[in-house]
């Protein structure tokens, strides 16, 4: 076994193990909300792998760790726990981190679609940045969304009640959304490989001479 593999075995055994672990003792203190989101953590986790059979999309070990280690982060401790109160900087990191990670993800989607045969498409350098882009920024503002309706009828406060909060929250994604977009499109050109191939472990260079064999 890989020294990543490894790695990210022993990451995911324990990071499932300690929502698991409390989840359990909720379950036994009669505290529904607490298991409903422990469940509720679980099952967002399994994401990455569903998707990655069912669409056989290789997401890199590398970029899997730093998925699980997000959702964990931003559910788990952010909401669970409290994280976004008693660290006034846990929420604008997240933020900031999720331009860069959802930007990838959205590579991962282009990724998939140049090396689909089905499709006999070509999506050129420029396309793939803005799309990129667009992909992070729009998710980032369907979380915004989802913050709203979780205040509005949920009694919950995760927009802080202040309008500050959700433009600062949408403008951290776009950065970060920017700044992948725009290092990926050099790295495009600076390199015969893909810009991701160090993050996302597959070239899309690759995937463009394999279709057109």
């Amino acid at each position: 076994m890989k020294q990543i593999d490894k790695t990210k075995l022993g990451i995911f055994i324990i990071i499932r193990a300690s929502v698991m672990i409390a989840g359990s003792i909720a379950l036994f203190n009669r505290n529904w909300e607490y298991v409903g989101m422990a469940v509720l953590t679980l099952i967002v986790m399994l994401l990455p792998s569903i998707i990655e059979k069912r669409f056989k999309l290789e997401i890199p070990d590398g970029f899997e760790i730093i998925l699980i280690l997000f959702i964990y982060a931003a559910i788990f401790l952010g909401s669970l726990h409290q994280f976004y109160f008693r660290f006034w900087w846990w929420d604008k990191m997240l933020h900031s981190l999720s331009g860069l990670i959802f930007g990838n993800i959205g590579f991962l989607i282009i990724r998939y679609l140049n090396s689909n045969n089905k499709m006999n498409i070509y999506l050129s350098p420029i396309f793939v940045a803005l799309f990129t882009f667009c992909f992070a920024v729009a998710i980032g503002a369907i979380w915004e969304i989802f913050e709203y309706t979780m205040d509005r009828f949920f009694g919950f406060f995760m927009q802080r009640g202040s309008l500050d909060d959700t433009m600062i929250d949408i403008i951290l994604d776009t950065l970060g959304a920017l700044v992948f977009a725009t290092l990926g499109y050099f790295r495009r050109f600076d390199q015969s490989s893909s810009y991701l191939e160090n993050t996302s472990g597959k070239s899309m260079g690759q995937s463009e001479n394999g279709s057109g064999q």
